[in-house]
C-alpha cells in the first residue's frame, strides 16, 4: 500500500511544479517567491485530495513542488527527493 511519504508523491509534486512552471513560461507569467510557495501548497493540496499531512511531510511535499517549479524556471536541478 502506498503512503504519502512514498517517493511517488514527492515526484508527483515535483512533476506538477515543473508543469506549472512550463505553463507560466508560455504565458510569460513571473511569480514572486511567496506566490511560488502558495502554488506549491496548492499542488500538495490537490494531489492529496485535501488530506491533512503531518507538518514535516507536508513541508517535504511542498518543497518538492517548489523545487520542481524552480528547476523548470531556472534550468538547474535543485535539491533532491529526500
Amino acid at each position: 500500500m502506498m503512503t504519502p511519504d512514498d517517493l511517488f508523491f514527492l515526484e508527483a509534486c515535483r512533476s506538477v511544479g515543473k508543469l506549472a512552471a512550463e505553463r507560466h513560461k508560455q504565458a510569460d507569467i513571473d511569480l514572486t517567491p511567496e506566490a511560488i510557495d502558495a502554488l506549491a501548497a496548492t499542488i500538495v493540496y490537490n494531489i492529496s485530495s485535501g488530506a491533512v499531512f503531518p507538518p514535516d511531510l507536508a513541508m517535504r511535499l511542498r518543497k518538492a513542488a517548489r523545487d520542481g517549479y524552480l528547476e523548470s524556471i531556472t534550468g538547474k536541478i535543485i535539491g533532491g527527493l529526500n
